[in-house]
């Protein structure tokens, strides 16, 4: 599991192009290689990651697929020791995901926490993220 999701724990995550320093897993998420990440390419990205989480497919990450989502994430980060991965080890925590508290993180969720991170590092509102903007 340690090898195919490396990509997805920058999303608790730049101008110039974002990867001229980053690191290859940054890289695969840029869908145009234009050096940028718009919402859209994050969005596919973070759905194929659901995807991979939601082992039962009913449409939420329980407390079992969640851990396991924690789990790679910290394992990623520990790995590589990248600043982005380990910001999403916190950033994208069950208690900042699980909006209404149930014990379960939904696609519209993850979604959500997904929007607020871009809108939050998008700092020149470009609807693009470069370098520039972390």
């Amino acid at each position: 599991m340690k090898s195919a999701f490396p990509a997805l724990f920058a999303l608790c995550l730049g101008g110039t192009p974002l990867w001229a320093e980053a690191p290859a897993f940054m890289k695969s998420m840029d869908v145009d290689q234009n050096g940028f990440l718009t919402f859209g390419e994050l969005e596919e990205y973070r759905t194929n990651v659901f995807k991979t989480f939601d082992k039962n497919s009913d449409g939420a990450l329980d407390s079992s697929e969640y851990t396991a989502f924690d789990e790679a994430r910290a394992a990623a980060a520990k790995e590589t020791g990248a600043p982005l991965q380990l910001r999403s080890v916190h950033g994208l925590a069950r208690e900042r995901t699980d909006l209404n508290l149930d014990g379960k993180v939904t696609r519209d969720e993850f979604r959500e926490a997904l929007t607020r991170w871009f809108k939050t590092h998008d700092k020149n509102k470009d609807g693009m993220l470069g370098q520039g903007d972390f």
